[in-house]
């Protein structure tokens, strides 16, 4: 029994050393895009590690960011500007996301409290799922169906986002929403976040959830697909 703790001790020590070199890697211009990649990358091999019986990967990657990032309830907050901009996202005809009910009265319930794209960049663009569910239910109208709004309402979370978004166009497309790329005047690269996942987040994410998967596995001496 001793020996296996050693070696979950061992395993979970040379994590530690690939983060160490990701944490160089982000505070560098050249290599910023690399460590993001690289950082959705270990999410979702933790979540590989901690699910191996779900079956879907997004299913077992936002399930590993909820369970143990510690920042579940900035992960399940609701991004009000990409709930307007859906219409035009790449989503726009994806079938769970059709299945929202109302959702142009949705929106116009919303923009009346939080305003337009325009305002809501600059204000409250992101709200909890409950406060969200409460103004459309205090301003609700013929036909509002609650029990669909709190069923497809976490597809506009910043988790499905960092799924979708982040992790899946990273990986699959080499492309990265969250990031506006540019120039220096001399012509150096600049990265500039544009959403609240940003490369620190994402960075504090990948490794709480390593430290406390960590712990969990040596305090009950079992490797993450047994817990």
């Amino acid at each position: 029994m001793d020996d296996k703790k050693l070696f979950i001790e061992l395993y979970f020590k040379d994590w530690k050393e690939s983060f160490s070199k990701v944490k160089a890697l982000l505070k560098q211009e050249d290599y910023y895009l690399e460590a993001i990649l690289l950082l959705s990358c270990y999410i979702g091999a933790f979540a590989a590690l901690r699910y191996p019986d779900i079956k879907f990967d997004g299913q077992k990657y936002k399930k590993v960011v909820l369970d143990y990032s510690g920042m579940k309830e900035m992960y399940e907050l609701i991004d009000l500007l990409f709930f307007y901009q859906w219409p035009r996202s790449d989503f726009k005809a994806h079938g769970e996301y059709k299945k929202l009910k109302n959702y142009a009265e949705l929106v116009s319930i919303l923009k009346i409290k939080y305003g337009d794209e325009a305002k809501i960049k600059e204000g409250t663009r992101y709200i909890s799922q409950d406060e969200f569910i409460s103004h459309i239910s205090s301003n609700s109208f013929t036909d509002f169906d609650q029990e669909n709004l709190k069923q497809y309402l976490p597809l506009f979370s910043l988790c499905e986002m960092l799924y979708r978004y982040l992790r899946c166009y990273a990986i699959h497309n080499v492309s990265f929403p969250f990031i506006n790329k540019g120039q220096t005047v001399d012509g150096q690269k600049n990265y500039q976040d544009n959403n609240k996942i940003t490369g620190d987040v994402l960075l504090h994410t990948s490794e709480n959830i390593l430290n406390n998967l960590e712990s969990e596995c040596i305090k009950l001496i079992k490797w993450p697909n047994e817990l």
